[in-house]
């Protein structure tokens, strides 16, 4: 499985794109990924994306929905884009409940958790980095 980061951008880009109208509503939060996964680990990332009031695993509503919702936009970005790039590999699903994230986890290796782990704070650096971009866009009033 390799990943290049081509890919890596392109699927972050379009899903935050979606949400460039409302950046205002996600864009500090979308700050702190990285670092609340190197603090408390993937189980409580993946309890923290997958928002109370939300439903079926999507990316949230950056524009609607609850607050919570628009908070954790780049969030749930984050955790769709990751399934996206090692779903399939290590059967982990974007809808899938906190519970059994926790089960899948615990289960897979100790190499495969390092991955995922450190898969997740690269993803977080490119939504950093594409809301840096889509910020300077919208500031200059440049399309996205």
């Amino acid at each position: 499985m390799s990943v290049t980061s081509y890919e890596l951008d392109r699927e972050v880009f379009t899903l935050l794109n979606a949400g460039a109208n409302s950046l205002g509503d996600w864009q500090g939060a979308a700050s702190g990924i990285s670092d609340y996964v190197a603090s408390w680990g993937m189980e409580r990332f993946w309890a923290m994306s997958r928002s109370s009031v939300l439903l079926g695993g999507g990316v949230p509503n950056a524009a609607g929905g609850s607050d919570e919702q628009r908070r954790y936009f780049a969030w749930g970005v984050a955790r769709v884009v990751l399934c996206k790039i090692v779903g399939s590999h290590l059967n982990i699903k974007a809808e899938m409940t906190t519970e059994q994230f926790q089960e899948r986890f615990r289960n897979l290796n100790f190499n495969q958790q390092v991955l995922l782990t450190d898969l997740l704070i690269e993803i977080s650096d490119t939504i950093q980095f594409w809301t840096m971009r889509i910020k300077d866009a919208k500031d200059s009033k440049l399309p996205v």
